[in-house]
């Protein structure tokens, strides 16, 4: 084997090894960056495209379960598209001005409280993420040694690439959050990830294999 087709196979074998690396840590679908569980009527969730595509919303929706129940009431996101990186901001309509700053999206249903499942779902079935316990009534909140999902502002773990896809599961919320004091609005439209770029739907073997021809 001559030494330049020696190299080349070693740069397609290294890309390829490389790729599927990156593959093992990626995000592949959108999540629940952020959750405001604030005073009064100061409620937000913040929904984060950690892939390298475009994502059309409106094939998405969020549903709130209030107190236990197992029918949401549904908020449908708009049609428009989040670039890759971006986040989509839903307050609640009556949040105080300085929240309703930072909303993308202003909703009625978004009143939930530390006791309400939230659940993101894709084409009208599909769970991509959720936050508390489909059919459970915790009481006040969801809590753990941390914190708990009443009154405090909770950010998504860099390190977290993909949702609770689950919602009838026990939830923690010291299971890929973290917590801050109540009404802190300062991270909203800005999550930060560590999960890496999603691999181009195109990428493939073959495709390796013939960029290095």
């Amino acid at each position: 084997m001559s030494t330049r087709i020696l190299k080349r196979a070693l740069a397609t074998v290294t890309l390829a090894v490389l790729w599927a690396a990156g593959a093992q840590a990626q995000t592949s679908n959108l999540i629940i960056s952020e959750y405001i569980e604030g005073s009064g009527n100061n409620k937000a969730i913040e929904i984060f495209n950690g892939t390298q595509d475009v994502v059309n919303l409106g094939s998405y929706r969020l549903d709130r379960y209030s107190n236990g129940s197992t029918t949401g009431f549904a908020i449908s996101l708009p049609a428009t598209n989040l670039a890759p990186g971006a986040a989509h901001v839903i307050v609640y309509n009556l949040a105080d001005a300085a929240l309703l700053a930072h909303a993308n999206q202003v909703d009625t249903n978004l009143n939930f409280n530390g006791n309400d499942a939230l659940v993101l779902v894709y084409g009208g079935s599909t769970v991509i993420d959720s936050i508390g316990r489909v059919g459970e009534d915790p009481g006040t909140a969801w809590t753990c040694s941390g914190g708990s999902t009443a009154n405090l502002t909770m950010r998504r773990i860099s390190s977290v690439c993909t949702g609770d896809t689950n919602p009838a599961d026990a939830f923690n919320p010291c299971a890929g959050w973290v917590f801050f004091a109540i009404d802190i609005f300062s991270g909203l439209g800005n999550h930060v990830t560590d999960c890496g770029a999603v691999p181009d739907e195109g990428t493939s073997w073959g495709g390796l294999k013939a960029t290095f021809r």
